[in-house]
């Protein structure tokens, strides 16, 4: 057994990574021109939340492919994808996240109460017995109410609009869940200090299903971060099986 190797697996949270993303940003100054006397206001646009969770919710439960991509603070990018089916308790994901001092990543299998990590392909995956650590510990936990953080995302919409037959806009709070990050969906890998209510937009497909969401963050001291999640194969067969071989985590990880 490689310890090193065993080491750097169990350094992942459960989203796999955890990298340095803390934002900090002021409500936007804005102004408003007044509209010119001889035009007339449009209709609002009625809010649309409880349609939209339930799509968001919908697609969560059916079992899926996704794909992730976005910026991050200080410079950094993050890519992944992966496959769930909550139904059978059934998860996969690889990540990678590139750019600053410290790129990371790695590859997780989870199968029931049986993780299997690992930080690169020519690593050995390390076995880790849910059973024995809690579903939130930050580095080896993983909990099956919310694996990609897309539980936490829906409830955190706080205006919806339908814009299109297949798009939603709004906007979304992305702060005031302490230290446990959900964005982006499917690869958590950011936490979120002080943010204003930020921008979302969602496609689905004719059938209902999520097909794709993008969120905005403007930290005020950095670049605007942007992420995309796409979802596909709403209700498809996964083929997702634990590894091989793979190696014992240390008796340390599970602090009895």
């Amino acid at each position: 057994m490689k310890l090193s190797g065993a080491l750097l697996a169990l350094g992942l949270t459960g989203g796999l990574l955890l990298a340095a993303g803390c934002t900090r940003a002021t409500e936007p100054t804005r102004t408003e021109s007044p509209a010119p006397a001889d035009t007339v206001a449009p209709s609002p646009t009625p809010d649309v939340r409880g349609e939209l969770v339930a799509a968001l919710q919908r697609s969560q439960e059916a079992a899926h492919r996704y794909a992730v991509r976005g910026s991050l603070p200080e410079g950094r990018s993050v890519e992944g994808s992966g496959a769930l089916d909550l139904d059978q308790q059934r998860f996969r994901a690889t990540i990678s996240v590139t750019g600053g001092e410290h790129p990371s990543g790695g590859s997780r299998v989870v199968v029931g109460t049986d993780s299997y990590q690992r930080p690169s392909d020519d690593e050995e995956w390390v076995h880790v017995d849910l059973k024995r650590v809690e579903p939130d510990d930050l580095f080896v936990g993983f909990d099956w109410a919310d694996p990609t953080g897309m539980t936490a995302f829906t409830s955190s919409i706080v205006s919806a609009q339908r814009t299109g037959t297949h798009t939603y806009t709004g906007r979304f709070e992305p702060s005031g869940r302490g230290i446990k990050s959900f964005l982006p969906v499917g690869a958590p890998s950011i936490v979120s200090i002080a943010m204003p209510p930020s921008p979302f937009t969602i496609t689905t497909d004719d059938q209902g299903w999520v097909t794709s969401i993008e969120v905005e963050l403007t930290p005020g001291d950095g670049p605007k971060v942007t992420m995309t999640t796409t979802m596909s194969d709403h209700g498809e067969p996964l083929e997702i099986n634990a590894p091989a071989r793979s190696v014992e985590a240390a008796d340390f990880y599970y602090r009895e």
